[in-house]
């Protein structure tokens, strides 16, 4: 009995990881910011994690968690901004255009932190976790392998993207 129990457990879990729908992504993301005169912009390096749902054949919903740090500061009279850290949970509809190219919109909840230095002091300020909409083109070089360009807003700061996303 404990051999066909053990058996089973062994058929659930292969057939449970062959239909698994997680997606890893890695992307550089630009964001910009303006008020009069004043024009911020400063990148990131972000990571993501998502499980892909099918609802059918030609779309699925994806929520996506998403976690970036700043690899480019800006500086504003004399001052250098720095992007900390940007966080995001989105639920992503995503349908495939063609085989090979799908279309998605996202809605999100996101903050960002930043720290802002002059003469030798430094000011760290977190945002309120805002709601940003969004969307985006990927093509699929392969079932797992997928390159993407997605543009977000959130309460008037831009957020254009480039990266990859992996299937497995």
């Amino acid at each position: 009995m404990f051999k066909k129990a053990l058996l089973a457990a062994a058929l659930v879990s292969v057939s449970m990881s062959a239909s698994a729908n997680w997606v890893l992504g890695v992307s550089y993301s630009n964001l910009s910011d303006s008020d009069g005169d004043i024009d911020i912009s400063l990148g990131g390096i972000v990571a993501s994690a998502g499980y892909k749902y099918a609802v059918n054949q030609t779309f699925s919903l994806v929520p996506e968690l998403r976690y970036g740090i700043g690899v480019s500061d800006d500086e504003i009279f004399g001052v250098d901004l720095e992007l900390d850290s940007f966080y995001a949970l989105s639920l992503r509809g995503e349908f495939d255009v063609t085989e090979n190219v799908y279309a998605y919109i996202a809605p999100s909840y996101g903050k960002l932190e930043v720290t802002a230095s002059a003469g030798g002091f430094s000011e760290s300020d977190t945002s309120d976790w805002e709601f940003g909409i969004g969307g985006g083109l990927g093509y699929k070089f392969n079932p797992t392998t997928s390159a993407e360009v997605s543009y977000e807003s959130f309460d008037g700061t831009d957020v254009l993207s480039i990266g990859a996303k992996f299937a497995f």
